[in-house]
């Protein structure tokens, strides 16, 4: 199964995949994390000692052009999963494997696009023979993945959404997007939820744009606590209230 994390900036999308990967492959699944933002931070909340040497960013180098017997032009990835995974792949806890999409060398250095079409093919053609991996891909918060299609190859969609009209506005943008480029599963996950006056708000706001909602996460101050050491919220305080709320969506997302 293959899961993108999409959302406002701010709103947890890196806490909410690095999390999931992390409950994922403790209950025993292979787990492949994307991050997929060229402000990476995925591999912190991974728990990933900062201090190691930061792994090959994926670039264009990896993909080449193929002319179908029709006459069709189409883009895939040279290398199959295990060379990619083995050229271009960090070793996180529990035996996850994350790829990076790399961030701008220099600024000014232009458009993103070829990390957003690395992306998006390594998820349609290198990944496609492998039937018992979980791919989380950690979404920048721009649009500009969703013009790009660098997600149109994935099974689900998950949307998160803070108790507020903004990020409302952008998860209901990000999740009409998501249907048009075919994704059939595309669900909210409302977070940071404190009371029952902001829980009522998401589910006013998804119920009127046809945004079903998976689950509702609730503020966590274990969050804060984590970043401000630069810990995996799952070895600062693996018991706490969002960690086991977290356990919960992934038990929804095998059902969907």
């Amino acid at each position: 199964m293959k899961i993108a994390i999409a959302g406002k900036g701010g709103v947890g999308k890196t806490t909410i995949s690095g999390t999931l990967c992390r409950i994922l492959a403790q209950n025993g699944k292979k787990v492949l994390a994307i991050d997929g933002d060229p402000n990476p931070n995925l591999s912190r909340v991974l728990g990933i000692d900062p201090n190691l040497p930061a792994p090959l960013a994926l670039s264009t180098d990896i993909l080449e052009r193929v002319e179908d017997e029709d006459g069709t032009r189409r883009i895939e990835v040279k290398l199959g999963t295990d060379e990619l995974l083995e050229t271009y792949g960090q070793q996180a806890p529990d035996k996850i494997t994350l790829l990076n999409v790399g961030k701008p060398e220099v600024a000014g250095s232009g458009c993103m696009c070829g990390s957003h079409t690395c992306v998006r093919e390594v998820i349609h053609s290198a990944l496609s023979e492998e039937t018992d991996q979980i791919v989380i891909l950690d979404m920048e918060a721009s649009m500009e993945h969703m013009k790009r299609g660098t997600a149109k190859y994935v099974d689900m969609m998950l949307t998160i959404v803070e108790p507020y009209y903004r990020s409302l506005e952008a998860g209901g943008r990000f999740a009409a997007m998501a249907k048009e480029l075919g994704i059939e599963k595309v669900y909210a996950v409302a977070n940071k939820v404190r009371n029952k006056q902001e829980e009522a708000a998401i589910e006013q706001f998804c119920e009127k744009n046809n945004l079903p909602i998976l689950i509702k996460l609730p503020f966590d101050e274990s969050v804060g606590e984590a970043d401000l050491m630069g810990k995996s919220l799952m070895d600062h305080n693996e018991g706490s209230e969002l960690v086991q709320s977290l356990r919960d969506l992934t038990a929804k997302i095998s059902l969907n």
